[in-house]
């Protein structure tokens, strides 16, 4: 602000008098006229005000000293506000890692989902972020408690303990694998309270129930898989009605036996059950084996039966075409078709076998011949018989 050089009057010598009109300064120094410095009174009290204006309530008690440290504070007060503010306003970063989803909310009302990375959301207590794993699988046991080397070591017979179908009770522990469900982690974390509870009570419910619909021997044996199942399928369907953003991964059965008083009797059972599934499996591969070969004995002694009746048919309708032939050569000549059907006869007849000709109307012989009526006979296929021995015999 600036001043005057010049004494005033009585007045205080401008803006450097003093109010009571004595030309000392503020620090009280007398005399009168000459430079003098700013007040410094005046200038904090007009700043202190436009701060009244700005924070109200802003500024300390009046007075030189007083003035002074009220605008310090005044100011010191903003600035530190200014700070809070600010603090207050990053904390609502956050991050979300790859295996989770971010659940934003506003005064505790849903706003939405975020995927991973730097997020930003309102503060507490006006905003509030839940971050679920919904990449963990967890794990839930229904009928024994495994220690912490993964032994077992307690069973529990009131989770365990199922009556069968055909009211038998059987011992049976299984456990149940889940995880949240990306796509709805917000019903998750809004629509159920005990995860583990709820889901256990659902199982346990849904295994006694298809068990119960079972005998005990198909329950040891050969449907262990199927109601495995079944039991999955009806669980996710009971949370799906719930809302409660939970995947069931697999139901698994880890022990499924008789109780303890007749186990050994069951232990039999299954053990001839597993005998006869035996016997069927080698009956089955011994049929796959032979059926098939004597199939094929079968179609091969077809084809000949039907390649013979071929044969058959075709040389009976020849002869019966030479029949006919021959019947009408014979009309032509009765006598000579006699004749040729005999020569042909007995040469077909006596071929093969040694022979003497007599010939009863024949007359004696010369000296030395033979007795009348026999001819002889040149044996031709016997001279050809020896003539192949002897060949043979030398090469």
């Amino acid at each position: 602000m600036p001043w005057s050089n010049q004494n005033g009057g009585g007045g205080g010598g401008g803006p450097w008098g003093r109010p009571n009109g004595n030309g000392g300064g503020p620090w009280g120094s007398g005399g009168g006229g000459g430079n003098q410095p700013p007040n410094l009174e005046e200038l904090l009290r007009r700043g202190q005000d436009r701060l009244r204006r700005i924070i109200p309530g802003g500024g300390g008690p009046g007075g030189p000293s007083g003035g002074s440290s009220g605008f310090g504070g005044g100011r010191g007060a903003l600035v530190l506000g200014v700070l809070v503010v600010a603090g207050w306003l990053a904390t609502g970063f956050y991050k979300v890692e790859p295996y989770q989803v971010g659940i934003e909310t506003i005064f505790g009302r849903y706003v939405g989902s975020t995927g991973e990375g730097l997020r930003y959301n309102f503060p507490y207590p006006i905003g509030g972020v839940v971050k679920p794993n919904v990449g963990q699988v967890n794990s839930i046991q229904v009928g024994y408690r495994t220690g912490p080397g993964q032994t077992r070591n307690r069973d529990v017979p009131d989770e365990s303990l199922m009556l069968t179908g055909d009211e038998n009770i059987v011992d049976l522990d299984f456990e149940v694998q889940w995880r949240v469900n990306p796509l709805k982690a917000s019903d998750f974390v809004f629509n159920i309270q005990n995860p583990e509870g709820t889901i256990k009570a659902i199982a346990e419910s849904a295994m006694r129930e298809v068990v119960g619909r079972r005998n005990i021997q198909a329950i040891l044996t050969n449907e262990q898989a199927s109601i495995s199942q079944e039991v999955k399928e009806m669980v996710q369907k009971a949370l799906d009605e719930y809302g409660a953003g939970v995947r069931i991964e697999v139901v698994q059965l880890v022990s499924v036996n008789p109780p303890p008083e007749v186990r050994p009797a069951f232990v039999d059972v299954n053990a001839a059950q597993q005998d006869a599934d035996t016997a069927q499996n080698e009956a089955k591969t011994y049929a796959s084996r032979e059926v098939p070969q004597a199939r094929g004995k079968a179609s091969q002694i077809v084809q000949a039966a039907e390649a013979y009746k071929t044969k058959a048919t075709a040389d009976a309708t020849g002869q019966a075409a030479r029949f006919d032939e021959v019947y009408a050569s014979y009309k032509l000549a009765p006598a000579i078709s006699r004749e040729r059907i005999f020569l042909e006869t007995m040469e077909k007849v006596l071929g093969s076998v040694n022979k003497v000709i007599i010939d009863q109307n024949g007359t004696p012989g010369a000296a030395g011949t033979a007795a009348a009526g026999v001819l002889p006979v040149l044996p031709l296929s016997e001279f050809g018989a020896r003539g192949s021995a002897q060949t043979g015999a030398a090469r």
